[in-house]
This record gives C-alpha cells, structure tokens and sequence, in this order.
C-alpha cells in the first residue's frame, strides 16, 4: 500500500485523451444524427478527472497538438483540476476523435486516431524524477495499441514506477489488441508487474480463459497483483486482494449513457486501495462511483462523481 505520508502526491495518469462526439438527440445513432455534441474524453483523461472528484491529486502525462480541439481539451482537464504540466503540445498533429451511440443500453465507436498526437508518445517523454514524485501510477492497454512507440513509454514507466517502489495500477482494457505477441507480451509485463489490475470479464476471459470471475480473479492474482476486480458492469465486480474473491453488487441507477463508467469504476479503485480499504469497502465504494458515470451525457463534469453523492448511494444499498 501507498505510503500515507505520500498522499498529497499526484497519480500519474499515462494514455491518450480525445475529444468525443455524439449524437446530440439521446439514443440517436450516428448515421441519423444531424448535430452531435463534443465532450472532453479518453480513458486517462476520465479517470484522471475522476481521481481529483474524489479527492486526490491527478497529473495527465499525454501529447496534444495545437488544434482548436486540442486547446478545448487542455482547457476542459484544467477546469477538472487536473494538473496539465506533462502534456507536450506539438504541431501539425491533432488530437485523436472518437464518434459514438448508445441505444439501448448498447454503446458503439468509431476512432479517428491513425497519426494522432498520442501515437507520438516516446520513452523520451517520461521523466523519473516525475515518477519518484507521483503516489502511483496508472496505465491503461489501450495505449499499448495505438502505436509501437507509446507502448514503450508505457512499459518504461511501469518499470520506473516498480523500481521506485511507486503503486502501478494497470486497466488492461485489451479487447481489440489481444493476439500481437508483442502486445501479449506487453500486457503480460503489465499484470505481473502492476499491484492492482481491474479488466472487465471479457478481458479477463481473453486473458486468462476463465469464463467465471471468481476463477479469472484467482488467475490474474496469481500473477502477482496485489488487488484484483473483474468488472462485471451493472452487476458489480468480484474483488480479490487477500483471502477468497468477494462478489460487490452494482447499484440501481437511472443510465442515461454508459461511456467513461468504466474509468470512473478503475479511479474510485485506485482511491479505495491507497487508503488501505479492505476489498469489500474498496468494492463497493468504486461501484458507487461507477454507478454514477452512467447518469450524465459525456465523461467529465456532470458524468463524474462527488464523493458526497457516492457515500450516499452507498447508504441506499447495493441492487443486488
């Protein structure tokens, strides 16, 4: 577990940030859609924003171009209290885009990021003393796949947060990358050398061949994790940390779109394993948190948690 006297520090939050359209008309797809709305997003940047809702300190290590969706980006993560020192803005690049739909519940996406800024990513951009400085750090395994040399800035501060004896915390979030053997091998890397890991059921089926959580959790912490949950949506997640893997239920919420949940669910982890929760109050506070991120269009501001509606939907009760 993390030092206390460290709690002030930032968690470095690694990976790519988009800006994200969707259909300004609630469950509209994208082929019928006329007018979309733009949101700040990316995994890291949702998870970084949500890590500073919930009361620690985020720093985003990321490129961004200089393009106006660039600057809309870098403005909405400072309004989120996101510290944007580690982001490197380059020219003639622009930030990746990503357009999605959700109807019924089901959530589809098209990505625009072949040369984005954030596949510009190198081992260059990492700094130690950044990492000495950081309480823990998180990557997630989509950065592993939009290029070769961002992989290897991911894997280059995983293993200058482990040498430094720094919290790794690792969202496998392989779904489309699996079946490289070098990614295979990069993902590898990442859980055995991460103290907590949180894929969703299918990654941890993808990775481990176990169809049931409470047996894919057993096999993901046997390669050394020291946390592990396998998200299981609305349902909940099935922790693991010492002793037998625990089932936390999900709560009932009124979802309005389910994007980012995810990154919401993986920080409110982080938050519950560096106070030194036990797996059943870490489970059901990241739950809580997650539930939240299905209310709101969008993934930061509404579509983030407070830490006050979080302990009260964990007094309502978990659904299940």
């Amino acid at each position: 577990m993390a030092e206390m006297h460290r709690q002030g520090a930032p968690v470095l939050v690694l990976g790519e940030a988009l800006v994200e359209f969707m259909p300004a008309r609630m469950g509209q797809g994208m082929g019928a859609a006329f007018r979309f709305e733009k949101y700040a997003g990316g995994a890291p940047a949702t998870y970084a924003a949500a890590l500073v809702r919930l009361g620690l300190s985020s720093s985003l290590l990321t490129r961004l171009g200089t393009d106006p969706f660039s600057t809309f980006l870098l403005a909405a993560l400072a309004a989120e209290g996101v510290d944007t020192s580690q982001v490197k803005r380059l020219p003639n690049r622009q930030v990746g885009l990503c357009f999605h739909e959700c109807i019924d519940g089901m959530t589809s996406l098209i990505f625009y990021r072949r040369d984005s800024v954030a596949t510009t990513l190198s081992p260059e951009d990492i700094d130690v003393e950044t990492i000495r400085q950081a309480v823990a750090l998180h990557v997630l395994g989509t950065t592993f796949q939009i290029s070769e040399s961002a992989m290897q800035t991911c894997l280059k501060a995983i293993r200058l947060a482990r040498e430094a004896g720094i919290v790794v915390s690792f969202d496998p979030n392989i779904r489309n990358i699996l079946g490289s053997t070098e990614t295979d091998r990069a993902v590898e890397e990442a859980l055995s050398t991460a103290d907590l890991v949180m894929p969703t059921l299918e990654e941890a089926e993808a990775i481990t061949g176990q169809s049931d959580p409470f047996r894919a959790a057993r096999e993901l912490r046997a390669r050394g994790p020291q946390l592990v949950a396998v998200t299981l949506a609305g349902e909940g997640a099935v922790l693991l940390g010492e002793g037998e893997p625990i089932l936390c239920p999900g709560y009932e919420v009124e979802m309005v779109e389910p994007t980012g949940a995810g990154d919401v669910h993986a920080a409110a982890l982080l938050v519950g394993f560096l106070h030194g929760w036990d797996p059943a109050e870490i489970g059901r506070f990241a739950n809580a948190a997650g539930a939240q991120g299905v209310m709101a269009m969008g993934h930061m501001g509404p579509a983030l948690p407070t830490m006050e509606r979080t302990r009260a939907l964990m007094k309502k009760g978990a659904a299940l």
